[in-house]
């Protein structure tokens, strides 16, 4: 696995400026979502959707064009500001004392998994062999999601994604600095012809599902998909 043959490329109504060499955002006004494909060695390996980027952003032209990260004050204090689904992942993983509220911790999650259930319908027309997978995530978002989609349409769902090891990764700015061997995947007990629909919540530099989806194309040969809830802007 060569990192400098993944590419990245993400279409959105309005895109931030980054250093990601991987990542290549294109402006389009008909998208409502994040759509994703990913690449490797000029190769389509993989397609998803992600809901929305972490945080509100503003591209500025003062000087040097850049991407600012919008705040707000709050009692004295000053604050970034998420979006709507950025919201509601920050409360979920973040809010530990006191505990975000069971009934809008289930609201929350029911909201994104309605809406994941809608493309997942739409590649069960497709393809009948969707077996799902989550990325292990600390706050157990992604596993609560999973299960909520497995039970809705009865799909094979498997826990086939393991970490290697506690490497940290929420620092690293570039792909470049990333590592690519966080993850260890067990097909065994899957056939060939087996697609692959993996959840995550948060999208960083995009190292995760480049290693995910090229370990997933060289087992089965095919284009597998990804869902995550939202994308760091500046990563």
């Amino acid at each position: 696995m060569n990192k400098d043959k993944f590419k990245i490329i993400i279409k959105a109504k309005k895109v931030p400026i980054v250093d990601n060499p991987i990542i290549e955002y294109v402006e389009d006004d008909r998208k409502s979502r994040l759509y994703c494909k990913i690449y490797y060695d000029n190769n389509l390996i993989a397609k998803g959707i992600i809901l929305d980027f972490y945080k509100e952003f503003e591209n500025i032209e003062i000087g040097e064009k850049h991407t600012h990260i919008l705040t707000f004050e709050w009692n004295g204090e000053i604050y970034t500001k998420n979006t709507y689904f950025g919201q509601m992942v920050f409360e979920i993983k973040n809010y530990k004392n006191p505990s975000l509220n069971i009934k809008t911790k289930e609201k929350y999650i029911n909201e994104i998994v309605a809406i994941f259930d809608g493309y997942i319908k739409s590649l069960l027309k497709r393809d009948k062999n969707l077996t799902l997978g989550f990325v292990p995530s600390s706050s157990k978002l992604p596993d609560e999601i999973t299960n909520k989609l497995d039970s809705i349409n009865k799909l094979s769902f498997n826990n086939f994604i393991f970490k290697n090891s506690d490497i940290q990764s929420k620092n690293i700015t570039t792909i470049a600095n990333q590592h690519f061997d966080k993850y260890h995947i067990d097909l065994n007990i899957f056939k060939k012809d087996s697609t692959f629909l993996i959840i995550d919540d948060v999208v960083g530099t995009g190292a995760t599902f480049c290693e995910l989806m090229y370990i997933l194309y060289n087992f089965n040969r095919k284009i597998n998909y990804f869902l995550a809830i939202v994308k760091d802007v500046k990563r």
